[in-house]
């Protein structure tokens, strides 16, 4: 193993290329990088975010869950960043991943406390098995507009759209709104960078929309629940709360479906004792967030002070990269197979972080994901992969694991029979029709509505 100084250079000889974690992904992921840093600079190794711009990224096990457990030494606040206080990064504008929000995400001590603390009452407010019926629901809904057809790309037309049109109506809206944060949502994670700035704008205003509506006229959803949290949050700041949910709930929950899915498409073992019932839906969905975790990678932290982890001697200001991916390929504690093929202690895996920051919504994010595999598996008969999986393509984003698409085959089944229009739990608006007949409120989530609806006609 070589020493390095803290800007990833060897302390003497030549200095390697570092990995380029910008530009185009391979379609076959970063599986192998893992193992080829790991054997060449052990639990932690240099990498490059932008060019010319190096960071850390943690490889161990344990060093990812003493940097996410340590607040007093590894700030979530980028401004922190030492790029940023040299003046080499911008963050109004650097990408999502890296910028600053002002949002729970960012903040630490007391002001992170002040924050968390609505999104936390408002999500124990949720009445779980009420949104059990809506998730499945809208799930059911999604399938039978393609269970005609025999074939679905199972990201595009499930995981996808289940994950928002969920927190939409969590946060108190009719459907038509979540198919379009949706669709914005879908743009800003594409790769049109012209497009994704503007649909950026346009899910700014979804929220400070929401916020201002629900201020008007509170319900019982998550905006009102914060809005009128003892912690006395402006408005400007329950928007960003309620958009953390999104940007935070939506992608990663999309790909837990799709990885799951995957996993029960190309691995006998496990797609039999699934359907044998000796695999529980919480067992799997543990399984797959350890070997195929939706978040590979999280930034980041920032170290207050000079700090040794490992052989390497890390500065203050510098930003190391939670390795959630590499973490659970760490040969410290590398796992057996059960007799269902799952990984022994899967449980114990890092997707939804550890310490104070850890995702207050992981029962929530579990309950989505589990219930759309579950109605996948139930109604979609002799399900099997369209394509060779071998020749899968996975997203381009360094920072989540997941398919680009997933094609798939089956026997063509009927629709549900028409049901009666059900208030969905947790909003006073009932689904919202895809020729909506009236009016939308005269308002900036109105008028944002009006706009995105003349798209589609």
């Amino acid at each position: 193993m070589t020493t390095r100084s803290s800007d990833g250079t060897p302390s003497c000889g030549r200095a390697a290329p570092l990995p380029r974690f910008y530009g185009p992904t391979p379609d076959t992921g970063r599986d192998s990088l893992w193992d080829e840093l790991r054997e060449r600079h052990g639990s932690i190794a240099p990498v490059e975010l932008e060019p010319g711009v190096r960071a850390w990224l943690l490889l161990g096990y344990h060093e990812n869950l003493t940097v996410l457990q340590n607040p007093h030494l590894f700030s979530r606040d980028t401004r922190r960043w030492r790029e940023v206080l040299n003046g080499r990064i911008d963050l109004a504008t650097a990408r999502p991943a890296l910028s600053w929000r002002p949002n729970v995400l960012y903040a630490d001590g007391a002001d992170h406390t002040r924050l968390r603390g609505p999104i936390v009452s408002a999500l124990s407010r949720v009445d779980m098995a009420a949104t059990a019926r809506d998730v499945r629901r809208i799930a059911d809904d999604l399938i039978d507009s393609f269970i005609a057809d025999g074939e679905a790309d199972l990201i595009g037309g499930f995981a996808d759209p289940l994950p928002v049109l969920v927190l939409n109506r969590l946060y108190g809206l009719p459907d038509g709104y979540g198919h379009m944060l949706g669709d914005l949502t879908g743009i800003v994670f594409g790769d049109d960078a012209r497009r994704a700035e503007d649909a950026m704008i346009r899910i700014q205003q979804y929220f400070a929309g929401l916020v201002a509506r629900k201020r008007r006229k509170p319900g019982r959803d998550l905006a009102s629940w914060m809005l009128e949290h003892a912690n006395g949050l402006t408005d400007h700041e329950v928007a960003h709360q309620a958009a953390l949910m999104n940007s935070a709930g939506h992608q990663p929950t999309t790909h837990l479906i799709g990885n799951t899915m995957r996993t029960l498409l190309t691995e006998e073992r496990i797609r039999a004792a699934h359907s044998d019932a000796r695999l529980s839906i919480r067992e799997l969905l543990d399984h797959v967030m350890w070997t195929d975790t939706p978040f590979q990678v999280l930034p980041a932290r920032f170290a207050l002070q000079d700090v040794r982890i490992g052989d390497t001697e890390v500065r203050a200001g510098d930003a190391l990269l939670i390795g959630f991916d590499p973490a659970h390929r760490d040969p410290a504690v590398r796992r057996g197979r059960e007799e269902t093929g799952v990984v022994r202690g899967a449980r114990a895996h890092l997707m939804f972080g550890a310490g104070p920051h850890a995702c207050p919504a992981h029962e929530l994010a579990r309950m989505i994901a589990a219930t759309g595999v579950s109605a996948l598996h139930e109604r979609l008969v002799g399900l099997r992969p369209a394509v060779d999986p071998a020749g899968l393509r996975r997203v381009p984003s360094p920072f989540v694991r997941g398919l680009s698409a997933l094609p798939v085959v089956f026997v063509p089944g009927e629709p549900l029979p028409p049901r009666e229009p059900a208030v969905p739990a947790n909003t006073d608006a009932g689904p919202t029709p895809p020729d909506e007949a009236h009016a939308p409120a005269d308002d900036l989530l109105g008028r944002l509505f009006t706009w995105w609806r003349s798209l589609h006609r």
